[in-house]
């Protein structure tokens, strides 16, 4: 078998077809491979999620998402991916969130129980090579590179999407796939901050909110929310919550999430001489991101409470229940942890990753239309589907 790409995606799916006693060979031309891998968490590997298999499947976008990934992630879950890198020699654990790191916090552990799996069989990692021509012959599948050719009767893409092109992941696949006929959704960068028009809180960066609701409006009307952490920063804004519904979200859209929860004691501050940004100290708002909302409202700080008319509080409540971020643009594919878009699915064989249009060719990871949340999917829906096609590769009774 041949696989492009030497991510966890490709170098699961050679260590399942390795040892079902299939020859691999692992096509990557970076000089080293997992590089994409290797800064996953900040180099601390965040590489599944605890809780239930079941539970994975709405953190993946949508409905027709969820029921692609359904066989692959219950066919190779997370508690399989713990079992995996445990008896391989890594040890786990999990965070009180939920998210699952090795126990050394190195990124460069889980890489290396992933290779050492893959040689342990039949499987070959290939390293700096330039692809020049991939194509379909009587015989197979025929790879031509600088280092000469490789064929084989299977071959599998696992060459990832577009985020972090500094990786090498710059889309290759999308036209490999497209070479052999099959149809790409348009990719665009995912689980990517957001910029913000006419952002008033740059001074402010690094204030954040924990496990804020989040709505998004279009033409003021509420289209989607969401829920989670999120990151002032100098531009916009960022965490969890908010890179989660990055894929959703488009340019001119409003977000809104409260700055304060606490807005039904804002009439009992405000009462006495104090003057304003003393009085709402109590709100426990960080007093330069205060400072910076007053101005944006064109509240002069050193007002007091009872000076505040009606207009004045119902304009500072309405702020801080939900401060309103017109969407500039999102982060490009430098700062994307995922793309959005890929290869199509409904032409891919959920059951085996195999296309439904190429006998004997499949697909795994971020190749296919599939994004997942932070927290760990986006990995374990790499490993999962790449253990499935590797698996598939050797039933000779796999459903086309």
């Amino acid at each position: 078998m041949l696989v492009l790409g030497a991510g966890p995606a490709g170098l699961a799916c050679g260590i399942a077809a390795a040892r079902c006693s299939e020859r691999v060979d692992v096509l990557e031309k970076n000089n080293q491979p997992g590089v994409k891998l290797r800064l996953a968490g900040a180099g601390q590997c965040n590489l599944t999620h605890g809780g239930s298999i079941s539970d994975f499947l709405n953190h993946y976008g949508g409905t027709k998402q969820s029921r692609f990934v359904k066989p692959a992630l219950f066919a190779f879950s997370n508690t399989d991916t713990v079992r995996f890198f445990e008896q391989s020699g890594v040890p786990l654990f999990e965070r009180e969130d939920g998210k699952i790191f090795p126990r050394s916090l190195q990124s460069s552990d889980v890489l290396e129980a992933l290779r050492e799996q893959l040689e342990a069989g039949d499987g070959h990692i290939h390293t700096g090579i330039k692809i020049h021509t991939v194509r379909r012959n009587e015989d197979g599948f025929c790879v031509e590179t600088d280092q000469g050719h490789f064929s084989s009767q299977r071959l599998a893409i696992a060459i990832g999407g577009m985020s972090y092109p500094q990786t090498g992941s710059t889309g290759d696949g999308y036209r490999w796939a497209e070479q052999f006929g099959h149809k790409i959704v348009p990719p665009q960068p995912a689980l990517t901050s957001v910029i913000v028009e006419r952002y008033p809180f740059a001074d402010a960066a690094g204030i954040s909110f924990e496990n804020v609701p989040i709505e998004v409006y279009r033409n003021s009307k509420k289209i989607r929310q969401g829920c989670g952490d999120v990151l002032l920063t100098h531009r916009g804004l960022s965490g969890p919550g908010i890179l989660d519904l990055s894929r959703f979200l488009e340019p001119m859209e409003t977000l809104r999430f409260p700055i304060c929860r606490s807005t039904v004691v804002l009439e009992s501050l405000l009462t006495g001489k104090k003057l304003l940004k003393n009085a709402l100290l109590p709100l426990g708002i960080p007093d330069r991101l205060l400072l910076l909302l007053l101005s944006e409202l064109g509240i002069s700080p050193q007002t007091t409470a009872t000076e505040c008319n009606r207009e004045t509080r119902n304009k500072l409540k309405r702020a801080l229940e939900g401060f309103p971020f017109v969407i500039k643009c999102l982060g490009g594919y430098d700062e994307a942890m995922v793309t959005r878009g890929g290869v199509a699915l409904d032409e891919v064989n959920r059951q085996t990753m195999e296309s439904r249009l190429v006998p004997g060719l499949f697909f795994c990871g971020e190749v296919l239309d599939i994004d997942g949340d932070t927290g760990g999917y986006n990995i374990q829906f790499a490993l999962s589907s790449g253990f499935l096609a590797g698996r598939a590769v050797s039933n000779p009774t796999r459903i086309r």
